[in-house]
């Protein structure tokens, strides 16, 4: 798949979640490689209550959803073999993580 169709079916998706009411507003950007941004779509309203819509650069307060996102990131470090769940020298850990 395409970078632009990548982006076409994303902006559809989140408008369609706007337009059903299951989101106020969201922001989803994709990025390949650490590198490349694939997908950076918005939609909906980033303030419902001024009525200001999402902007690619709006911050969302996210409380404790990074908890998930940050445990699938640590589940496929050790999958990589680039984080081990038994290691007592984190700092090594996370020297080589960081160094990437």
């Amino acid at each position: 798949m395409s970078a632009g169709d990548a982006q076409k079916r994303v902006q559809a998706s989140i408008d369609r979640m706007v337009a059903s009411g299951a989101e106020v507003g969201l922001q989803v950007a994709v990025v390949k490689h650490g590198r490349q941004v694939v997908v950076d779509a918005v939609s909906g309203l980033g303030d419902a209550h001024r009525g200001v819509a999402v902007t690619p650069g709006m911050l969302f307060y996210a409380t404790s959803t990074a908890k998930g996102l940050a445990a699938a990131v640590a589940h496929v470090l050790v999958e990589r073999g680039q984080l081990d769940y038994h290691r007592t020298d984190h700092r090594r850990s996370e020297q080589r993580w960081m160094n990437r």
